[in-house]
């Protein structure tokens, strides 16, 4: 409250200018504003036309300031509105001439705001300064330059090994047999539960060692996906989702423990309880097939388990938790001989993606131009994490900065002995540059320890490549 006889400040400023209290300046400016807003024939077009030019002119530019450009579009909607509420009072007013010129208006400005927010989404999903990244660069000679090589394992990769996975074979056995519409299904998986409750850091040691599982970190959380394998070589997939869609089989399916028991998946997940009493999958569609997506909260861990199948069975599903169980169950009877098993398994691993020419690092051939795969061949000598920074050579413009640290972190196994070496893969897409418009990156293999001390530099080695399209 202010007392009789005292003056606000700005009041007071106000008063001494001849301008009255604040408020009633500003409800004065306000309502002449709209008297004259209404009243006019042109000043509601106007101020629409100019709200649409900053739009675009903010919505073009590669910095892309999302904050203002959803600003302007909500003014933009409210300017809009403005001309059809102008057009209304003059029917109301039966003012017929200046409705008819109002009515023109809204239609040109529709039409001209239908045009920009055309242009604004073609420009962000088709035009980038990214995409002309390597208009202007050369490759440089007298250096020494890898090129990306197919991956085996991939569908796109050439002839892709006949030798599959058991955990792989249990589940296209378990598609080969009819199902039926039983969509209950009892998640009993007492050896994952104990192996992650009572023994974790040999289960994550376990897991980290392992080819078959890709240990990833994300958001601040630690998340492992079971890989397929071929001829003895584990295929990483986008997200860690598989899928086969080539005959009546369709399918796709992930599994995934979330090691800090946080939820990866975006989607809505079914949270049950690891036990003996059945539960029913909450179904859904997608890609025209039965859908299902369960969390098991087990222990230590939650899993995860996708399935797209044509049944309403959850055949995947069983046989996913039944071959975790079986794997953990065979964990449990000597964890120290299961980690030195999966740490032997890395090592040959690494003697068969590193090749004749036995490099630290790899880049495979993705599914497009700008999408690849790295093949680590390390022993980092302590726990910890690595992945990769990439620089055009020409002018040292780091690449993907953040995406590429993101994608390409993966978890791997060491040893103390220098001269042993364990294979680890991860994929990740480079965004600069297009198609058909190669350049040399320097990529450099960095790792995170688990101490705690700085990042260090574990090896480094230039490629040629491409950037992806948008």
């Amino acid at each position: 409250m202010v007392k009789k006889g005292k003056v606000l400040p700005v009041q007071g400023i106000c008063s001494l200018l001849g301008i009255g209290s604040v408020n009633n300046t500003i409800r004065g400016i306000v309502k002449r504003f709209f008297t004259r807003y209404f009243n006019s024939n042109w000043l509601p077009a106007l101020l629409h036309f100019f709200i649409l030019i900053l739009f675009v002119i903010s919505a073009i530019p590669v910095w892309k300031p999302l904050l203002i450009t959803g600003v302007l579009m909500f003014v933009m909607a409210v300017t809009f509105l403005g001309l059809v509420v102008t057009f209304i009072r003059s029917l109301i007013k039966k003012r017929w001439e200046r409705s008819i010129l109002q009515l023109l208006q809204i239609i040109v400005c529709g039409l001209a705001s239908i045009w920009a927010c055309g242009l604004v989404l073609f420009t962000w999903m088709f035009v980038s300064d990214e995409d002309t990244f390597a208009d202007n660069l050369t490759i440089p000679e007298g250096i020494e330059i890898a090129e990306p090589v197919p991956d085996q394992t991939a569908p796109w990769g050439g002839v892709i090994p006949e030798e599959r996975d058991s955990f792989q074979e249990a589940i296209r056995m378990a598609l080969s047999i009819p199902g039926n519409n039983d969509e209950e299904t009892t998640p009993s998986m007492p050896s994952l539960r104990k192996a992650s409750t009572d023994n974790f850091a040999k289960f994550l040691e376990y897991l980290e060692a392992s080819p078959d599982w890709h240990v990833f970190p994300d958001r601040g959380n630690r998340f492992a996906s079971r890989r397929w394998s071929y001829g003895g070589e584990p295929r990483d997939t986008l997200h860690g989702y598989i899928s086969d869609f080539s005959d009546s089989s369709r399918f796709q399916t992930r599994c995934l423990i979330c090691l800090d028991r946080a939820q990866w998946s975006r989607y809505s997940v079914q949270h049950v309880e690891e036990g003996t009493t059945p539960v029913k999958p909450k179904m859904s569609k997608g890609n025209d097939m039965h859908e299902s997506r369960i969390m098991i909260e087990c222990g230590g861990v939650w899993v995860e388990i996708f399935e797209q199948s044509n049944n309403l069975e959850r055949r995947i599903t069983k046989a996913t938790m039944t071959n975790l169980e079986k794997e953990f169950s065979e964990f449990l009877n000597d964890p120290e001989a299961a980690v030195a098993e999966a740490r032997t398994r890395s090592k040959r691993l690494s003697s068969l993606l590193a090749g004749d020419d036995d490099q630290p690092i790899k880049l495979l051939v993705g599914m497009q131009p700008g999408i690849y795969g790295v093949v680590y061949n390390l022993n980092p000598g302590e726990p910890g994490s690595v992945y990769l920074k990439a620089f055009e050579v020409t002018q040292g413009t780091q690449l993907s900065a953040v995406r590429l640290e993101d994608k390409s972190r993966t978890r791997m196994t060491w040893s103390e002995d220098p001269a042993e070496r364990f294979g680890a893969k991860a994929g990740f897409t480079i965004y600069e540059g297009d198609w058909g418009q190669p350049y040399a990156a320097r990529f450099e293999v960095w790792f995170t320890p688990d101490s705690g001390e700085p990042d260090r530099k574990l090896a480094e080695r230039i490629f040629k490549i491409e950037g992806w399209m948008r």
